[in-house]
């Protein structure tokens, strides 16, 4: 299902799995809720980035991503969804949320 408007993401990745939160706009304020999900797991890193539907994929787009994350991303959204989800991952420059008024964004 490709996702209507630009979509952003906040990943969590540890050393025994990933979790990734998706929404119109995210901040730092959102590894809040990362966190308790995790459970005991450690060495928690965050990524930021944008989440783009193309070729059938779900890509993430972020200035700290690795594409070596896909295999942990999938499996986060797997445990997380109960779904699978076909997932790249990839290095580069993410268009910012724009900050307005419901008015004025597009729907």
């Amino acid at each position: 299902m490709k996702p209507a408007r630009p979509t952003y993401f906040m990943l969590c990745i540890g050393n025994k799995g990933a979790v990734a939160y998706l929404a119109p706009v995210v901040g730092s304020s959102h590894k809040t809720l990362l966190r308790p999900l995790m459970g005991k797991d450690t060495g928690l890193k965050y990524h930021r980035g944008q989440c783009i539907y193309e070729k059938g994929y779900y890509t993430f787009v972020g200035p700290t991503v690795a594409a070596g994350m896909k295999r942990k991303i999938e499996m986060g959204l797997l445990a997380l969804t109960g779904r699978r989800f076909r997932a790249l991952a990839r290095r580069g420059p993410i268009q910012e949320a724009r900050q307005g008024s419901a008015a004025e964004l597009p729907t």
